[in-house]
């Protein structure tokens, strides 16, 4: 749609009305066709909407070409259309002239606010025009008076840095080296804000300040260091109290405890305090490596009464029972008592290891018995066979030499203790071999 129409005549135009009667639709859908772009239109100088002749005759003449005409609505129906977008138009056209209006007003108030702030700025200068020369005077004094105070912060803060270096070089001395680092910090600050407190008329007495700002702020220290000192000296004493054969486990546990009691104390408790409150700590710990002491020297002792021929695994399994039957005796007991309860467990690995050791001793005897017999199978055929008992065939016949000695040895290891006598054996070999003979 076009926006004005300063080229259409009223001939080739018409009414938004009049052209919706001529195509048979409402004024809405016209406007509607309008805005789409299906019919051209334009607006009119006052605004209001004009429908372009041609372009209505050549909508109608395209409609006609379609198969089924649109029946035209009622003219009552038309009029009221009609009248409705009048008096919108009518209100949109009052809404316009009230913005117009108001619009203008706003001009106006804009216009007289900016000549008032003209007006304003030019009393504003003609003020800071009276008072610049007071300013420039006022900034000359000022400044004389900042040359004269920085001229002075100046000597004020040579006088501080030339006593801070002197602080720093007290600090250095040997006396002092014992101090920390924070310590050493903290006793700086605390000068350097002494002396930043001090003014010039200060100097003569400032050696003085030095000295007692110094021995104000360590004295918690050197009290608290001596006091350290004792005690670590309490400590290190109690530690070498421990008996013999304290490992370091037991000393830093023993360290550990006094430190711990040590620190419930109060600062003022007495020595008889101290020392009652150190052996109370370490006594347990004494108590412990006693006990040990006396645990390993008893399962030694157990262990050496073990006869000749225990092995490492009866060692073992008697320093395990002994130390299960020391665990389960009182605290209070003696070494002769605990001794007295371990003698029941050492007879009875004395007589393990001694039923161990016949045992063995029976199954070596056993085996060189069985190994005489089966020797004494060769002499017993010799002499069969010099009795012309068994022929030289049988005799030299390896085979059968060889399994009269297998049943012989197989029923000497089922009959034979260990315990017989090198004629038994003899005389059962020939038995067992009469037996296979006949």
């Amino acid at each position: 749609m076009k926006n004005n129409g300063k080229n259409q005549s009223g001939d080739d135009s018409c009414s938004v009305s009049e052209a919706a009667s001529l195509l048979g639709v409402s004024i809405p859908t016209l406007k509607r066709m309008v805005a789409d772009g299906q019919i051209e239109g334009f607006r009119t100088p006052g605004g209001h909407l004009r429908i372009l002749s041609e372009s209505i005759q050549e909508l109608r003449e395209g409609r006609k070409a379609q198969a089924s005409p649109i029946r035209e609505p009622s003219s009552v129906l038309r009029d009221r259309r009609e009248r409705l977008e009048e008096l919108v138009l009518e209100s949109q056209e009052l809404r316009a002239r009230r913005e117009v209006e108001k619009l203008r007003r706003e001009e106006d108030d804009e216009a007289e606010r900016r000549e008032s702030e003209a007006q304003a700025r030019e009393r504003g200068a003609a003020e800071r025009e009276a008072t610049l020369e007071l300013e420039r005077e006022r900034l000359e004094r000022e400044q004389e008076e900042e040359r004269r105070r920085r001229e002075s912060k100046r000597r004020l803060s040579d006088f501080h840095h030339r006593w801070l270096e002197k602080a720093a070089e007290v600090l250095a001395a040997r006396e002092l080296n014992w101090l920390s680092a924070v310590q050493h910090k903290e006793v700086l600050d605390t000068l350097d804000i002494e002396i930043k407190s001090r003014q010039l008329q200060d100097e003569p007495r400032m050696r003085q300040v030095l000295i007692h700002t110094i021995a104000a702020v360590i004295e918690p220290w050197l009290v608290s260091r001596e006091a350290r000192k004792e005690r670590e000296r309490l400590l290190e004493n109690a530690v070498r109290s421990l008996p013999f054969g304290a490992t370091d486990r037991d000393k830093a546990h023993a360290a550990a405890a006094v430190r711990e009691a040590l620190s419930t104390l109060r600062s003022d408790a007495a020595d008889f305090e101290v020392q009652a409150g150190i052996q109370a700590a370490i006594d347990p710990i004494r108590a412990s490596v006693e006990w040990r002491r006396m645990t390993e020297r008893l399962t030694s002792w157990a262990v050496g009464q073990l006869p000749w021929g225990s092995t490492d695994q009866d060692e073992a399994r008697l320093h395990r029972k002994c130390e299960q039957i020391l665990s389960e005796l009182p605290e209070n007991v003696s070494e002769i008592e605990a001794r007295e309860a371990l003698h029941q467990a050492v007879r009875e690995a004395r007589e393990c290891v001694e039923d161990r050791k016949e045992l063995n001793r029976r199954q070596e005897q056993k085996a060189r018995l069985v190994q005489h017999g089966v020797t004494e199978v060769s002499y017993y055929l010799l002499k069969l066979n010099r009795a012309g008992e068994i022929s030289n065939e049988e005799y030299r016949d390896s085979e059968f030499t060889a399994s009269l000695k297998e049943a012989v040895k197989e029923e000497l290891e089922s009959e034979l203790s260990g315990d017989e006598e090198i004629n038994e054996v003899k005389e059962l070999v020939r038995e067992i071999i009469d037996d296979e003979l006949s």
